[in-house]
């Protein structure tokens, strides 16, 4: 399997680069991850590391993109080391009759109520003005990432559209559909049967994962901006979610935000929690912005989370400048309380070559209502060295203490390395 899905890859790259390539570009990623955790149970470490590859290929109205990685600890090799993951693997055709653009292969899927990656095909039309037209449909990626392509596609795969109208004035309209189909694992449990007497069962819901529809609109104008959606579950025969958003620019200094939402759980058709009782819950959210000075703006945010019998509250205070930034945040809610606070800053030296950066992060919570308090705490530094324009080289420490964890140590590194290259353009 791997070997096909190889050479799929490499077919797809070569058919990309059938005529003359005029560019050529991409990054190479270079990291390692290494931690130290000690808890009850005593200590663990690991040093794992990752190599990332970014590519891109160009040639007329022809483009091939590609972003995997490759990964394997060199401490304890874990499952399946070393790891190869395929994020996505393109091959673009754009404006076809001056109105379409087609892409195969591994890619993401974001269009109104659709989302996740698929190993299919995705055409883009525009087939007047102020309308665009998208439809996808591909087999489900594999767990991880794998190079692994079409597996039980009869049971794991995804469809959808989205339609986009700019018709009216400073609007634009959406309206989505997706399903998608997820093969679920059977198991064993106990049914009542005919008699009404318990007997062992083979369950298996099927491969009906998720299937929805929604209507978005958003309008802006003279400093506001509004936007609504709703989405609408077909697999349950109810309304998933309804959300309507606001901001207000009120004076060049003072900006208002309204954020409204309700929404069911999300939960796959198929998944054994569908038979759990689920509840919905309201959600609203009411934030200022107030600027006292170019480089520095105050905000505040109040949101609170209302259940059939129980709600929370979070309360948010802080300031933010070019630099730095400091939050507050308070939460209460049926199931325990928290105080939290964070603070991060950066300032770049020698024209931005060194940007050194440090953090942390305090909380104090219970996790009942009347339960005993505890703490943790976090903290980051580090720095981004770049000393040439397709170099840079990333250093973060990372320290970490709780109830849990005595202490949690971890450090980053990385190497950045862009190029590109063009092929007799402008010769």
């Amino acid at each position: 399997m791997l070997l096909r899905s190889t050479a799929l890859l490499l077919l797809l790259a070569a058919f990309a680069l059938q005529a003359d390539a005029q560019t050529v570009s991409g990054r190479l990623v270079t990291s390692v991850f290494g931690w130290e955790r000690t808890d009850t149970a005593g200590s663990t470490q690991h040093m794992r590391g990752y190599e990332n590859l970014q590519l891109n290929v160009a040639a007329g109205d022809f483009s091939f993109s590609t972003y995997m990685q490759g990964s394997t600890d060199f401490s304890e090799a874990m499952e399946n080391d070393p790891q190869l993951r395929l994020f996505n693997a393109i091959l673009l055709w754009k404006n076809i009759g001056g109105m379409a653009d087609l892409k195969l292969g591994r890619q993401p899927i974001f269009g109104g109520v659709g989302y996740g990656t698929i190993d299919g095909a995705l055409l883009r039309m525009r087939p007047a003005g102020g309308v665009e037209v998208s439809a996808y449909a591909g087999g489900l990626t594999p767990p991880g990432q794998r190079t692994d392509f079409f597996q039980n596609l009869d049971h794991n795969w995804q469809t959808g559209a989205h339609v986009l109208l700019y018709l009216v004035r400073d609007t634009k309209i959406g309206i989505s559909y997706m399903n998608r189909h997820r093969e679920s694992t059977p198991y064993d449990g106990f049914r009542l049967d005919a008699q009404n007497n318990l007997a062992p069962q083979t369950i298996d819901y099927g491969s009906r994962a998720n299937q929805y529809g929604s209507v978005d609109v958003a309008w802006s104008n003279s400093g506001v901006w509004a936007f609504g959606r709703v989405d609408y579950d077909f697999n349950f025969e109810r309304l998933s979610r309804a959300e309507l958003a606001a901001t207000y620019q009120a004076t060049p200094a003072l900006g208002l935000t309204l954020d409204l939402a309700h929404r069911e759980p999300t939960l796959a058709y198929n998944s054994y929690f569908r038979i759990l009782e689920g509840e919905a819950n309201e959600e609203a959210v009411l934030g200022v912005d107030y600027r006292i000075h170019p480089l520095l703006t105050l905000n505040a945010r109040v949101s609170t989370v209302v259940y059939d019998e129980d709600n929370a509250l979070r309360v948010s205070l802080g300031g933010m400048c070019k630099y730095w930034s400091i939050m507050y945040t308070k939460d209460v809610s049926y199931d325990g309380d928290l105080d939290g606070f964070n603070v991060q800053a950066a300032y770049p030296f020698l024209d931005g070559m060194l940007v050194p950066h440090i953090g942390a992060v305090y909380s104090s919570y219970a996790l009942s209502e009347n339960g005993d308090k505890t703490s943790t705490t976090a903290a980051v530094a580090g720095a981004m060295l770049r000393p040439w324009k397709k170099l840079s080289v990333d250093f973060e420490g990372q320290y970490v203490t709780n109830r849990i964890y005595k202490s949690d140590i971890r450090a980053f590194a990385r190497i950045n390395y862009w190029f590109s290259h063009t092929f007799g353009v402008g010769e």
